[in-house]
Protein backbone atom coordinates (compact mmCIF):
# COMPACT_ATOMS: atom_id res chain seq x y z
CA UNK A 1 0.00 0.00 0.00
CA UNK A 2 1.39 3.50 -0.99
CA UNK A 3 1.25 5.64 2.19
CA UNK A 4 -0.47 8.95 1.32
CA UNK A 5 3.21 11.24 2.14
CA UNK A 6 4.55 9.21 -0.87
CA UNK A 7 1.45 10.58 -3.20
CA UNK A 8 1.82 13.96 -1.81
CA UNK A 9 5.61 14.29 -2.62
CA UNK A 10 4.44 12.28 -6.30
CA UNK A 11 2.31 14.98 -6.48
CA UNK A 12 4.15 17.97 -5.20
CA UNK A 13 6.85 16.53 -8.19
CA UNK A 14 4.89 16.50 -10.72
CA UNK A 15 3.52 20.07 -10.28
CA UNK A 16 6.82 21.74 -9.99
CA UNK A 17 8.72 20.08 -12.50
CA UNK A 18 6.54 20.55 -15.45
CA UNK A 19 7.60 22.70 -17.95
CA UNK A 20 7.22 23.18 -21.70
CA UNK A 21 10.42 21.58 -22.63
CA UNK A 22 10.58 18.68 -21.07
CA UNK A 23 7.80 16.12 -19.99
CA UNK A 24 6.95 13.33 -17.26
CA UNK A 25 6.91 10.20 -17.68
CA UNK A 26 5.42 7.73 -14.74
CA UNK A 27 8.01 5.20 -14.98
CA UNK A 28 6.75 4.08 -11.52
CA UNK A 29 3.28 3.45 -12.89
CA UNK A 30 4.65 1.76 -15.87
CA UNK A 31 6.04 -0.82 -13.96
CA UNK A 32 3.52 -1.38 -11.45
CA UNK A 33 0.26 -0.94 -13.59
CA UNK A 34 1.73 -2.09 -16.90
CA UNK A 35 1.32 1.02 -18.97
CA UNK A 36 1.62 4.73 -18.50
CA UNK A 37 1.10 8.23 -20.52
CA UNK A 38 3.27 10.32 -21.76
CA UNK A 39 2.29 13.91 -22.80
CA UNK A 40 3.90 15.87 -25.06
CA UNK A 41 3.61 19.04 -26.96
CA UNK A 42 2.73 17.79 -30.25
CA UNK A 43 1.22 13.90 -29.66
CA UNK A 44 0.53 11.85 -26.38
CA UNK A 45 2.47 8.38 -26.63
CA UNK A 46 1.14 5.30 -23.79
CA UNK A 47 4.26 3.23 -23.15
CA UNK A 48 3.07 -0.10 -22.38
CA UNK A 49 5.45 -3.52 -20.56
CA UNK A 50 5.43 -6.89 -20.75
CA UNK A 51 7.48 -9.16 -18.30
CA UNK A 52 10.52 -10.30 -19.98
CA UNK A 53 10.37 -7.52 -21.10
CA UNK A 54 8.33 -6.39 -24.08
CA UNK A 55 8.02 -2.03 -23.94
CA UNK A 56 6.14 -0.83 -26.55
CA UNK A 57 4.67 2.55 -27.11
CA UNK A 58 1.25 3.53 -29.23
CA UNK A 59 0.48 6.99 -30.58
CA UNK A 60 -2.80 7.57 -28.50
CA UNK A 61 -5.09 9.31 -31.02
CA UNK A 62 -3.91 7.17 -33.51
CA UNK A 63 -3.59 3.78 -31.36
CA UNK A 64 -0.67 3.76 -34.11
CA UNK A 65 2.35 0.94 -32.66
CA UNK A 66 4.98 3.24 -33.12
CA UNK A 67 8.10 2.06 -31.44
CA UNK A 68 9.39 -0.93 -29.40
CA UNK A 69 12.02 -2.55 -27.07
CA UNK A 70 12.39 -6.06 -26.47
CA UNK A 71 15.21 -7.48 -23.46
CA UNK A 72 15.34 -10.40 -21.40
CA UNK A 73 18.10 -9.57 -18.41
CA UNK A 74 18.54 -13.10 -18.15
CA UNK A 75 20.01 -13.72 -21.39
CA UNK A 76 23.73 -13.48 -21.85
CA UNK A 77 22.50 -10.90 -24.77
CA UNK A 78 20.07 -9.08 -22.58
CA UNK A 79 19.38 -6.75 -26.05
CA UNK A 80 19.83 -8.03 -29.33
CA UNK A 81 16.83 -9.18 -31.70
CA UNK A 82 13.35 -8.30 -31.43
CA UNK A 83 11.22 -11.16 -29.45
CA UNK A 84 9.00 -11.69 -32.27
CA UNK A 85 4.88 -10.79 -32.53
CA UNK A 86 3.83 -11.87 -28.68
CA UNK A 87 1.73 -14.15 -29.05
CA UNK A 88 -0.88 -12.84 -26.28
CA UNK A 89 -2.18 -9.69 -25.80
CA UNK A 90 -1.43 -6.83 -23.22
CA UNK A 91 -3.06 -8.14 -20.02
CA UNK A 92 -4.30 -4.52 -19.18
CA UNK A 93 -6.49 -3.87 -22.00
CA UNK A 94 -9.89 -4.13 -20.27
CA UNK A 95 -8.27 -2.12 -17.04
CA UNK A 96 -6.90 0.26 -20.22
CA UNK A 97 -10.15 0.75 -22.02
CA UNK A 98 -11.93 1.62 -18.60
CA UNK A 99 -9.75 4.57 -17.51
CA UNK A 100 -9.39 5.81 -21.18
CA UNK A 101 -12.91 4.89 -22.68
CA UNK A 102 -10.99 3.17 -25.57
CA UNK A 103 -8.61 0.41 -26.61
CA UNK A 104 -5.49 0.05 -28.56
CA UNK A 105 -5.93 -2.56 -30.66
CA UNK A 106 -5.79 -3.69 -33.39
CA UNK A 107 -2.33 -2.27 -34.40
CA UNK A 108 0.18 -2.92 -37.17
CA UNK A 109 3.07 -5.31 -35.44
CA UNK A 110 6.22 -3.73 -35.70
CA UNK A 111 8.12 -6.56 -34.57
CA UNK A 112 6.97 -8.85 -37.95
CA UNK A 113 8.33 -5.91 -40.20
CA UNK A 114 11.53 -5.47 -38.19
CA UNK A 115 14.05 -7.99 -36.34
CA UNK A 116 16.27 -5.76 -34.18
CA UNK A 117 15.24 -5.64 -30.46
CA UNK A 118 14.89 -1.74 -30.71
CA UNK A 119 13.03 0.22 -33.32
CA UNK A 120 11.10 3.45 -33.55
CA UNK A 121 9.02 4.69 -36.71
CA UNK A 122 10.94 7.84 -38.24
CA UNK A 123 7.87 10.33 -37.60
CA UNK A 124 8.57 9.62 -33.55
CA UNK A 125 12.14 9.86 -34.12
CA UNK A 126 14.46 13.22 -33.55
CA UNK A 127 13.78 15.51 -35.89
CA UNK A 128 10.63 13.28 -37.72
CA UNK A 129 7.10 14.78 -38.57
CA UNK A 130 6.03 14.78 -35.00
CA UNK A 131 8.32 16.63 -33.30
CA UNK A 132 9.31 14.30 -30.44
CA UNK A 133 12.63 14.57 -29.47
CA UNK A 134 14.98 11.52 -27.59
CA UNK A 135 12.27 8.82 -27.52
CA UNK A 136 15.26 6.43 -27.97
CA UNK A 137 16.63 7.56 -25.04
CA UNK A 138 13.26 7.28 -22.96
CA UNK A 139 13.04 3.45 -24.36
CA UNK A 140 16.66 2.53 -23.32
CA UNK A 141 16.21 4.45 -19.96
CA UNK A 142 13.25 2.09 -18.94
CA UNK A 143 15.22 -0.83 -19.89
CA UNK A 144 18.36 0.28 -18.06
CA UNK A 145 16.11 1.07 -14.90
CA UNK A 146 14.24 -2.02 -15.07
CA UNK A 147 18.03 -4.13 -15.43
CA UNK A 148 19.57 -1.85 -12.33
CA UNK A 149 15.87 -2.75 -9.85
CA UNK A 150 16.88 -6.24 -10.83
CA UNK A 151 20.61 -6.10 -9.90
CA UNK A 152 22.26 -6.29 -12.88
CA UNK A 153 25.45 -4.93 -13.23
CA UNK A 154 26.39 -4.72 -16.69
CA UNK A 155 23.65 -4.40 -19.49
CA UNK A 156 24.91 -6.41 -22.45
CA UNK A 157 23.67 -5.64 -26.10
CA UNK A 158 24.60 -6.90 -29.35
CA UNK A 159 24.36 -4.17 -32.08
CA UNK A 160 22.54 -4.65 -35.04
CA UNK A 161 24.54 -3.26 -37.97
CA UNK A 162 26.47 0.25 -37.35
CA UNK A 163 24.77 0.80 -33.88
CA UNK A 164 27.71 0.31 -32.10
CA UNK A 165 28.69 3.78 -32.43
CA UNK A 166 25.12 4.87 -31.51
CA UNK A 167 25.26 3.10 -28.01
CA UNK A 168 29.18 4.12 -27.16
CA UNK A 169 28.25 7.62 -27.80
CA UNK A 170 24.77 7.79 -26.15
CA UNK A 171 24.92 5.47 -23.53
CA UNK A 172 28.93 5.07 -22.62
CA UNK A 173 28.81 1.46 -23.61
CA UNK A 174 32.11 -0.52 -24.04
CA UNK A 175 33.35 -3.14 -26.29
CA UNK A 176 33.06 -6.32 -23.76
CA UNK A 177 35.39 -9.56 -24.16
CA UNK A 178 34.01 -12.25 -26.08
CA UNK A 179 34.44 -14.82 -28.01
CA UNK A 180 31.71 -14.25 -30.87
CA UNK A 181 33.32 -12.29 -33.79
CA UNK A 182 30.60 -9.76 -33.58
CA UNK A 183 31.02 -6.73 -31.33
CA UNK A 184 29.26 -7.16 -27.72
CA UNK A 185 28.78 -3.99 -25.89
CA UNK A 186 28.01 -3.45 -21.92
CA UNK A 187 26.71 -0.53 -19.93
CA UNK A 188 27.56 0.01 -16.55
CA UNK A 189 24.39 0.73 -15.27
CA UNK A 190 25.59 2.20 -11.55
CA UNK A 191 27.89 5.16 -13.28
CA UNK A 192 25.28 5.71 -16.54
CA UNK A 193 21.55 5.35 -15.20
CA UNK A 194 22.02 8.92 -13.59
CA UNK A 195 24.02 10.68 -16.60
CA UNK A 196 21.40 10.24 -19.68
CA UNK A 197 21.94 13.42 -21.62
CA UNK A 198 17.84 14.12 -21.66
CA UNK A 199 16.74 12.34 -18.52
CA UNK A 200 16.69 13.19 -15.10
CA UNK A 201 15.51 10.51 -12.59
CA UNK A 202 13.47 11.29 -9.64
CA UNK A 203 13.49 9.12 -6.77
CA UNK A 204 10.88 8.69 -4.33
CA UNK A 205 11.11 7.17 -0.95
CA UNK A 206 14.54 4.93 -2.22
CA UNK A 207 12.81 4.14 -5.81
CA UNK A 208 13.08 6.04 -9.33
CA UNK A 209 9.19 7.31 -9.59
CA UNK A 210 9.27 9.57 -12.50
CA UNK A 211 11.67 10.83 -16.00
CA UNK A 212 11.73 14.37 -16.09
CA UNK A 213 12.92 13.73 -20.16
CA UNK A 214 13.98 16.72 -22.20
CA UNK A 215 12.05 17.14 -25.66
CA UNK A 216 13.75 19.88 -27.14
CA UNK A 217 16.91 19.41 -29.34
CA UNK A 218 20.63 20.23 -27.90
CA UNK A 219 21.38 23.63 -28.20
Amino acid sequence: MVNQSFLTNAENFVMSSYHTSCHILNYRELRDVGFAVFKTNSVNLIFTLRNCYMVDVFDFGSSAHVAYLDFDINKQIMLGDAFGPPEIGLPFRNQFRRTFGKGIFPFNELRSRHHVGFFVERPYRNKGKKGLWNMDEVLMAIAIEIAFEEGVEIFIIKPTGDRSRYYCKKFRAEIQPTTETDVVLGINLRRVRNQLKHIELQEIEGKTHFFKVACHPDT
